[in-house]
């Protein structure tokens, strides 16, 4: 074993490989983004600094560098007290999803090395924070040469579409998928999916002001078939588009409400439907005769719960994804930046009418 001294400490180098052990003086200051109480952004979150001590870093320990965290709709829900899973204790950092740098590791024998990039695959682990000091268990290495974004929003949105289109329905080409919400990152991934897939994929999306905006960003990225709500009980969608595609036997809800209703009276016989959201926060009416006469089957999904029950199949899903991404055959969302010292204009414009890109804060 060969002992050097430096400025920063005691090196210890074996087999030319390098271990940096840091003094106990040796502190970087960490910014976080809590969770104090549940209610409305404004009153529910605080920023705060403390100095994070890394002087005692154990062999499997990660020091981490924020590159891109997104504020999801679930993040938003956990604020309001809202969500399925909500932290043990308050206050807390949140934020599911997000993709951070390696900044040092203390094992040799470690998988990650210094510049890796990596998510945590943990459920609610707590992204909103500049640096952090975690086990390696908890995260999932990712390529560094990929898009800062795409990989930063590669952990809930993506997976979902893909699970929801291959778990319940062995498609055949040129099969049609009827999703609303199509403008959510979900539906983003799901017109993308689905081109990959080789299916016809109908896109139902509320009414805005800059509708050829939108019409146009969609079709950027794979979408062939958008129709507004107000469409859904005319005779474009109830009879005219499927004289040239397959009538859908599959359908994907994020809304509820009246929109949903009016999308399962699209449906052919022996139809599904997948529910992942209820951005309307409008209950959802089913058609007693559907299930009785056209053997409508409905189901709900939600990743985290799947997550945890496979998590070794959770990590193929990613490398399917990251293969796709590699291959420039499935990008992000369209994405804006926030310093996190920056959190309240970041949550004003999540509160945007209509807003299509993905809010993310960077440290």
């Amino acid at each position: 074993m060969i002992l050097r001294f430096s400025k920063h400490g005691l090196l210890i180098a074996k087999n030319n490989r390098i271990s940096n052990y840091v003094s106990k003086l040796h502190t970087i200051k960490a910014t976080e983004l809590l969770l104090k109480d549940y209610g409305n952004f404004t009153n529910a979150m605080t920023i705060c600094e403390r100095n994070l001590d890394i002087s005692n870093m154990r062999p499997t320990d990660l020091l981490l560098k924020l590159i891109c965290s997104p504020i999801n709709p679930a993040d938003v829900n956990i604020i309001q007290g809202k969500y399925g899973i909500l932290p043990s204790y308050l206050p807390a950092v949140i934020g599911n999803e997000g993709l951070f740098e390696v900044m040092d590791v203390h094992s040799s024998n470690s998988n990650f090395k210094k510049g890796d990039w990596v998510i945590p695959i943990e459920s609610n682990w707590g992204t909103w924070r500049s640096h952090a000091l975690a086990d390696q268990s908890l995260f999932y290495k990712i390529p560094n040469s990929l898009d800062k974004f795409a990989c930063a929003t590669l952990k809930v949105n993506p997976p979902t579409a893909y699970l929801m289109l291959t778990l319940f329905k062995n498609f055949e080409p040129n099969e049609t998928v009827i999703q609303n919400g199509a403008n959510s990152s979900v539906g983003q991934a799901v017109i993308q999916l689905g081109n990959l897939m080789n299916l016809n994929v109908v896109n139902i999306v509320r009414k805005r002001d800059n509708q050829q905006e939108l019409n146009n960003y969609l079709k950027s990225i794979g979408a062939k078939h958008i129709y507004m709500e107000d469409e859904l009980r005319k005779s474009i969608l109830t009879h005219e588009l499927w004289e040239k595609i397959p009538r859908p036997k599959f359908a994907l809800n994020c809304v509820g409400g009246r929109t949903t209703t009016d999308m399962i009276r699209l449906l052919d016989k022996d139809s599904i439907m997948i529910t992942y959201g209820g951005m309307s926060k409008k209950p959802l009416t089913l058609n007693t005769a559907d299930f009785i006469f056209k053997d409508f089957k409905c189901f709900g999904f939600w990743l985290t719960a799947w997550k945890d029950r496979n998590p070794n199949e959770y990590k193929k899903v990613l490398d399917k994804l990251l293969a796709f991404i590699q291959k420039n055959s499935f990008k992000s969302p369209k994405c804006e930046e926030f310093s996190l010292f920056d959190y309240k204009k970041a949550f004003e414009r999540v509160q945007t009418p209509f807003l299509t890109s993905k809010i993310c804060f960077t440290s």
